[in-house]
């Protein structure tokens, strides 16, 4: 066999082996793209999802951040349910319980004007930078004391649910926060 003979079989070998590998690249390349496609909406849930659910803590944090600022306030509140629980049928009672809820819900909700959380909110879509159709809201849907002083316990709960929304996706976050009630 002759030099010129053993070159014209390698030049073959290697065109075939460099087909394949090209082959070989071109269906990884289609694969990813494939993938990435079918994960495209996904990824867009999931963004809205973390929105959502960001909008929802920031609910939740200022909700906290109120009551260690102003408890009184709250107290109040559990001070007319406790009465309420007396007497369930006063009306007047009643009026004056919804009246002190609203004002002191009135500021953790988003779609109150000029609340602390709609300044939040506002905060919030500007950063992401959403439009009409896609923009940040929360509310608190409770905001309540729960207190386990006739079984021995010293230390009080506040039980707090926030809703957070982002475009079309909702959720909601619920939380339990120790506290010591000052005698």
């Amino acid at each position: 066999m002759s030099i010129k003979n053993l070159n014209k079989q390698n030049q073959g070998v290697a065109i075939v082996v460099v087909l394949v590998f090209c082959t070989g690249i071109l269906g990884l390349v289609t694969v990813l793209v494939m993938n990435t496609s079918f994960h495209r909406g996904s990824h867009e849930q999931q963004f809205e999802q973390s929105r959502a659910l960001m909008a929802a803590k920031s609910a939740m944090q200022l909700a906290i951040y109120k009551f260690r600022v102003l408890p009184s306030e709250f107290y109040k509140i559990q001070e007319i349910e406790n009465l309420l629980k007396d007497n369930p049928a006063d009306s007047a009672l009643m009026a004056r319980l919804n009246s002190h809820k609203a004002i002191w819900k009135a500021d953790l909700n988003s779609e109150v004007p000029d609340s602390p959380a709609q300044t939040i909110a506002a905060f919030l879509n500007t950063v992401d930078q959403t439009g009409p159709d896609r923009r940040h809201s929360f509310v608190i849907e409770e905001f309540k004391l729960v207190s386990k002083k006739d079984k021995g316990y010293v230390k009080d709960y506040l039980k707090i649910r926030a809703t957070g929304q982002f475009a079309d996706t909702r959720k909601v976050l619920e939380e339990l926060i120790e506290v010591q009630i000052a005698e």
